[in-house]
């Protein structure tokens, strides 16, 4: 204890950093300025800032904290007046506990500072070291904030015209942004974020991330499923900027120790814009993420989802069933909610009461009644599909069956009288079924019950403003999952990129569908709990196409690009071809095109006689081949535009198809006679 309250010059003295009269000149110096001994000793070069503070931080062994890379708590400083942070060089960095307070000092050996600070706080002072220029600094930026981030809004904010945002007002729970939001004058802070808000929502951004890093603040965008860096900010805005976004969606200011969720809502341009709020406590900050649900760019019908023909048929016939149960599935992010919605207003009429359960409600649509899951409260799934079943429901949408006790309930309402529509995460549309028994169903509960299941991906399209065409060969997109090659070349399209587009070539999304409808025979399957691999077998032979298949339609129409489609779908595992006479795009099981009856099985490229994979030779005309395949010989060399997509898309599409059983050497001769 006598260490801690040894004083600064004698601590200097016996460290031989200062003599007895060095230090007694700086002394008289001190009482004339009335500063600091160690500000004296700094300005009168006597000692260096940086000796100055090592000595400190050995003697004291205190921890010492570079201002740059720490978040100031906006809590801390109202704590403390920027007068005594001045006079005392000691900056509030965070309240611990609720009864400590960290503040960042010059001079953690000045008594007197250290009980002033005590009092005017009415907390337990946790001194810790810091250069005395950047504390000087640091009080200039945080008790002067709206200066400071005046700086920057005028080094980002190009034209105040980008601020146009109002308040909404309404009975619901929801914060809105407040009145300060309308005036462009208003304070800093509040223009900063309400720019990024506004920018958020004029890239068409589905969620904007607010990161903290070691040494800045990242705001990233979600645009059409893909992150982009939209801005960095210094450091010290990061508290200012999580503050405000946390009253704004009605969180707990104090609260940094624990994820949080929230909601707010605003108005720009005359739309409405509805954001869910998300904190995440990490090691250098809160992390916040807002997912965007702009009610009058989500609201769409089945006509706008992407569906073909054949995928629309099939929903639109399933919809028309009086009672059973029909699954979306896919991953995050994937489209499901919207078709939902998209279904929903298919069946909207007068004469149906249709009810939702969801957590939480994304869109609100007129005449449908939408309950919200609340955990708090004791509002759980089941507990809300037990209440709507004794309200004369004729639709029950469910957002997500998630566990035993809401599948069941869903299942029992399917078949009572009640059509349900509900969400389940998995890869595929077969991979469902397994889900639900793996949840806790009886098979031949899904088998009675289920109609179909629809899997789902979104795949950007190709920017209108700024899209070409190019050609490739049919053989190098074969090599996706085809087991011959075909002749020719084939039109596609590309977006070249623009400002429009943000030089990445699409704009906008639209989806890829694989639809299981549940026959006689798949029924038959299911109760015998069979794997999902068997289920998808037989679902093929009845004329189910997969999602790499639909995302290879899309592509051939010139929707989309093949490098999209392979992002979000693993093309080898869904063995899509295109037939090499009419382009029409079919499993890799079949031999024969159902379109126009060309051959499309496994043949040699040079002489076109069928082969089987596991043969090395043809054994008609000498030539090589590969494994999947591909001549080594006869075949023509690939041209730039094939080989840039053999290499984006690599053997290791070919090699991941799995092999056929090798037939006996004369059945196999006499299949390829």
């Amino acid at each position: 204890m006598a260490r801690e309250h040894k004083r600064l010059g004698d601590m200097l003295i016996e460290a031989k950093l200062l003599t007895a009269s060095d230090l007694a000149k700086a002394i008289d110096e001190q009482r004339k300025s009335g500063e600091l001994l160690g500000s004296t000793l700094v300005r009168l070069g006597m000692i260096s800032e940086a000796m100055l503070v090592r000595q400190l931080q050995q003697q004291l062994n205190l921890p010492f904290v570079d201002l740059a890379d720490v978040t100031v708590d906006e809590q801390a400083l109202a704590l403390v007046r920027e007068d005594l942070a001045r006079k005392y060089l000691a900056l509030p960095i965070e309240v611990e506990r609720r009864s400590s307070l960290t503040v960042a000092m010059a001079d953690p050996l000045n008594i007197a500072a250290i009980e002033d600070l005590r009092f005017q706080s009415g907390m337990y002072i946790k001194p810790v070291l810091a250069m005395p220029s950047a504390i000087q600094e640091a009080i200039e930026r945080y008790y002067h904030i709206d200066s400071s981030v005046n700086e920057v809004i005028n080094s980002i904010i190009s034209s105040e015209d980008e601020l146009v945002v109002s308040t909404v007002t309404e009975d619901e729970k929801a914060q809105a942004i407040d009145d300060l939001i309308k005036e462009s004058e208003g304070r800093p802070i509040v223009r900063l974020t309400n720019w990024l808000l506004h920018r958020a929502i004029e890239e068409r951004a589905s969620d904007i991330h607010i990161e903290p890093q070691y040494k800045d603040l990242i705001v990233r965008l979600r645009v059409d499923g893909l992150l982009h860096e939209m801005q960095r900010l210094p450091k010290w805005t990061q508290s200012a900027v999580v503050s405000r976004l946390k009253v704004l969606s009605n969180l707990d200011i104090a609260e940094k120790r624990l994820p949080q969720d929230g909601r707010l809502m605003v108005e720009i341009a005359g739309r409405r814009v509805d954001m869910r709020v998300s904190t995440l406590p990490t090691t250098h900050g809160e992390k916040m993420v807002m997912r965007i649900v702009d009610q009058g760019h989500s609201m769409r019908v089945l006509d706008d989802v992407g569906l073909g023909v054949e995928d629309r048929g099939r929903i639109e016939a399933y919809l028309a069933r009086p009672h059973g149960i029909i699954i979306v599935t896919g991953p995050t992010g994937s489209g499901k909610s919207t078709l939902l919605y998209a279904a929903l207003r298919q069946l909207q009429t007068v004469t149906k009461n249709i009810v939702t359960v969801e957590d939480p409600v994304e869109y609100q649509i007129p005449g449908i009644n939408q309950v919200q899951v609340d955990e708090k409260a004791k509002k759980t799934f089941p507990g809300a599909l037990r209440a709507i079943l004794r309200q004369d429901p004729d639709v029950i949408m469910i957002g997500e069956i998630r566990d035993k006790e809401t599948a069941q309930i869903a299942f029992r309402a399917s078949v009572t009288g009640h059509l349900v529509l509900s969400t389940v995460h998995t890869n595929d549309a077969p991979g469902a079924v397994t889900r639900l028994v793996d949840l806790g169903l009886e098979p031949y509960m899904v088998a009675s019950s289920l109609i179909g299941v629809v899997s789902m991906r979104l795949v950007r399209t190709v920017c209108p403003k700024c899209r070409e065409t190019y050609e490739v060969s049919a053989a190098s997109l074969n090599r996706l999952g085809a087991q011959g090659a075909a002749e020719g070349s084939l039109q596609l399209t590309r977006g070249k990129g623009c400002p429009a587009c943000r030089n990445t070539g699409y704009l906008g999304r639209t989806g890829i569908y694989e639809t299981l409808e549940v026959t006689d025979t798949l029924r038959a399957l299911i109760t015998q709990n069979v794997s999902d691999a068997q289920i998808r077998t037989a679902a093929i032979e009845q004329g189910m196409h997969g999602l790499g298949e639909d995302g290879l339609r899309k592509v051939l129409d010139g929707h989309t690009t093949l490098e999209e489609v392979s992002r979000v779908v693993y093309l080898a595992d869904q063995g899509a071809k295109v037939c090499p006479a009419c382009a029409f795009v079919l499993a890799r099981e079949y031999d024969y095109c159902p379109s126009c009856g060309d051959f499309v099985g496994e043949h040699c490229e040079s002489c076109r006689r069928r082969l089987d994979p596991a043969w090395a030779w043809c054994p008609f005309c000498g030539a090589g081949t590969h494994p999947a395949g591909d001549a080594t010989r006869g075949r023509a060399p690939a041209s730039g535009t094939d080989a840039a997509l053999d290499t984006a898309l690599g053997a290791a599409l070919d090699a991941a198809r799995p092999p056929r059983r090798r037939r006996p050497a004369p059945e196999r001769l006499k299949r390829a006679s």
